[in-house]
C-alpha cells in the first residue's frame, strides 16, 4: 500500500514521499525498506530513523526527520489504524461448514461464515457478513447482528442479543445463570435468572469472560465498550458507552458502570455500586460505594486517589516513625541520676 494511502487511512499528514509501497508494520530491530516503523517515543527517534525502514509514523510534535513520514496528533489511533490495513479480514462469505448443526428455523444472513462443529439453536439468527468459528454454540433465539466476529468456542445462552460489529473471544460465556439463590433453614435455593444479556454494537469481548443474565430484565453492555480477558460481569449489571475494563475485573449483580469509565485490572465493584461517568478506578481496587463521575479512585476500600497516595506516603514512614517513638520511650525509662548538693568547707 502506497504510504500516501496509509496517511488518508491514518488521518495523519504525509512529510516526504507518498509513492513509497509500505508492505508491513515493524519495530526498529526488524525493520526493512517497504516497512513502517512507529516512533511513539521522542528517545527512540534515532534509532528509527538509523534503522532501514522505508518510513516512520511520528507525533506531530516530533523534530524533522529525514525519512518520509506520517505525522499524527494522536499517534496509537494513528498506529492503529494502520495496523487494521494489514490485519487478516475475518473469513466472511465462506457459507457453512457440512458439520454444523443449524436448527430448521434458525436465519442465517448473507455472506456469513458458519464454521465447523458450530451449533445454531432454534429461532436464533445470524447476521450478514458475520462469522461464527468452531465449536460456538448460540442458543435459542439467540441474534448475532451483521459483521461480527465469534471466535471458536464462545458459547451464548438463549435469547441473549448481540449487536453489529462485536468480536467475541475464545471461551467466552454469555448469558449464563447468575449467582442467586435465597437460604432458608440452611438449604440454598436457587433463583432462577429469566433475563437475558444485551451487547450493543462495536463491543469487543475478550478470551474466558462470563457475563450472566438477569434475574428480571436485562445485563446490557453498551455500545463502544472494550473488555478484556478474565472478567465476571453479574447479574444485572449496566454497563454505558465506551467503557474500559481490563483484565481480572469483577463487577457484582445489579452494579452500574458509567460511560467512559475505566476499571484497571484486578478491580472490583460491589453489587448495586454506581461508578460514575468517566471515573477511573485503579488496579487492584475495591468498590464498596458509589464513585463520583470523573473521579480516580484507589485502595480497598477505594477513596481518592491523591488521599490514597497520602497514606501510603505516611504508611511507608510507619517504621522510622515507630523507631524513633521506641527510642524516646527508651530515654524516659532510664533512671535519672541524682546530683547532691556540694559540701561546704568547714
Amino acid at each position: 500500500m502506497k504510504l500516501a494511502e496509509l496517511a488518508r487511512l491514518a488521518q495523519a499528514e504525509l512529510t516526504g514521499s507518498g509513492e513509497i509501497e509500505i508492505r508491513a508494520v515493524t519495530d526498529p530491530a526488524h525493520a526493512h525498506p517497504d516497512a513502517l516503523v512507529l516512533v511513539a517515543d521522542a528517545a527512540r527517534l534515532a534509532e528509527a530513523e538509523a534503522s532501514a525502514a522505508g518510513a516512520l509514523l511520528v507525533p506531530s510534535t516530533a523534530p524533522p526527520v529525514r525519512k518520509p513520514a506520517l505525522r499524527a496528533q494522536n499517534v496509537r489511533a494513528a498506529f492503529a489504524r494502520v495496523l487494521g490495513a494489514f490485519a487478516p479480514p475475518p473469513r466472511a462469505g465462506e457459507g457453512i461448514h457440512p458439520t454444523a448443526v443449524i436448527a430448521p428455523d434458525a436465519q442465517i444472513g448473507p455472506e456469513a461464515t458458519i464454521g465447523p462443529l458450530v451449533v445454531i439453536d432454534a429461532g436464533a439468527s445470524v447476521g450478514a457478513r458475520t462469522v461464527v468459528l468452531a465449536g460456538t454454540a448460540l442458543g435459542a433465539r439467540v441474534r448475532i447482528g451483521a459483521d461480527c466476529l465469534l471466535h471458536p468456542g464462545v458459547t451464548i445462552y438463549p435469547d441473549c442479543v448481540v449487536g453489529d460489529r462485536v468480536i467475541i473471544h475464545s471461551g467466552t460465556v454469555i448469558g449464563s445463570d447468575g449467582f442467586g439463590y435465597a437460604t432458608d433453614q440452611g438449604i440454598h435455593l436457587k433463583i432462577p435468572h429469566l433475563g437475558r444479556v444485551v451487547i450493543e454494537d462495536d463491543v469487543e469481548v475478550g478470551s474466558n469472560v462470563s457475563i450472566d443474565r438477569a434475574t428480571l430484565g436485562e445485563t446490557r453492555i453498551g455500545r463502544g465498550t472494550k473488555i478484556d480477558n478474565l472478567i465476571q460481569i453479574a447479574h444485572n449489571v449496566v454497563i454505558g458507552e465506551g467503557v474500559i475494563i481490563v483484565a481480572q475485573v469483577g463487577i457484582a449483580g445489579s452494579a452500574t458502570i458509567g460511560p467512559g469509565a475505566i476499571l484497571a485490572g484486578r478491580a472490583a465493584v460491589g453489587d448495586h455500586r454506581t461508578v460514575g461517568a468517566g471515573a477511573r478506578v485503579l488496579g487492584l481496587a475495591g468498590v464498596t460505594k458509589d464513585v463520583p463521575a470523573g473521579a480516580t479512585v484507589s485502595g480497598y476500600p477505594a477513596h481518592d486517589h491523591r488521599e490514597a497516595l497520602r497514606l501510603e506516603a505516611a504508611l511507608r514512614r510507619l517504621p522510622e516513625l515507630f523507631t524513633r517513638v521506641e527510642a524516646l520511650e527508651a530515654q524516659r525509662s532510664r533512671p535519672r541520676r541524682r546530683v547532691g548538693r556540694p559540701r561546704r568547707s568547714s
